[in-house]
């Protein structure tokens, strides 16, 4: 875990430099890239990673690659976090010296939702921060009542992916709520807001989700996608010992591209 003071710098700085390149809400990376005189270069490199920051020393420059078959193009959501993940890698001095020394050797990050290390965990958190800054992302206008609309919404106008919105929703929004990701029917990752209830999870991450709950509906049977917002109870996602008695709702956005199920769990 990314200790609270260095998280607190890496926003800081990626703030910073979104400040200087935000054409409206939106964060132009390319003209990141071009003002370090980095040179970005999105080609096929079969399943092998997203992105990847190189420094060639016998031309003093630096490269990142960004990799087309793993659905990186230049203006998806997607290929923008792989392409902000990589640029943190360059802005962020240890990982940058680093590589430059050859200390550290350049390894291809994979937007998997599981950081191989402290340092994927830095690159992703500025990436994040990066794409969204805290203040533009607060005076976003969304609908007064909460719904997977308001995250669909984020990502449309930050141009970014909708777990990556929903991730930074849970930090840093203005309502409680729980998402979790799940796919083939396996808890892959969750993330809850701190004002969300503290209870304890039914689910674990490599674990089979809840049967009582609209995502595993899903994979019970493919052809049952509920999209609009189902009233469940709190005890079927968690050991609900106190203010049960609340409805709670439940909205699934499927993806049909990367084969997972994402479930947003809130209250009014």
């Amino acid at each position: 875990m990314i200790t609270d003071h260095k998280r607190n710098s890496l926003k800081e700085m990626a703030v910073q430099i979104a400040a200087l390149y935000q054409v409206g809400q939106v964060t132009a990376l390319l003209n990141i890239a071009a003002s370090e005189e980095i040179i970005v270069c999105y080609d096929h490199y079969e399943n092998t990673f997203d992105g990847l920051l190189v420094y060639e020393e016998e031309q003093d420059q630096w490269y990142i690659h960004v990799n087309l078959d793993r659905g990186n193009s230049e203006n998806s959501p997607r290929g923008r976090f792989s392409l902000a993940h990589e640029l943190a890698h360059y802005f962020i001095d240890e990982h940058r010296i680093g590589i430059k020394s050859g200390a550290i050797a350049p390894i291809g990050s994979r937007n998997d939702l599981n950081p191989q290390n402290e340092m994927e965990e830095e690159a992703d958190y500025f990436a994040s921060c990066l794409l969204m800054p805290d203040n533009l992302f607060r005076a976003v206008k969304t609908p007064k009542k909460f719904s997977l609309d308001t995250v669909l919404q984020l990502s449309a106008a930050f141009q970014v992916s909708v777990l990556s919105t929903a991730i930074k929703f849970a930090e840093i929004g203005t309502h409680e709520i729980c998402a979790v990701l799940s796919e083939n029917g396996e808890i892959r990752w969750s993330a809850r807001s701190k004002d969300f209830p503290k209870w304890v999870n039914r689910f674990k991450r490599g674990q089979r989700l809840p049967p009582r709950t609209v995502a595993a509906e899903f994979f019970a049977d493919s052809g049952k996608r509920y999209t609009g917002i189902e009233t469940v109870s709190p005890n079927d996602w968690f050991e609900a010992t106190y203010n049960a008695d609340r409805d709670m709702y439940e909205q699934c956005y499927y993806s049909d591209s990367y084969g997972y199920v994402l479930s947003v769990l809130w209250f009014d």
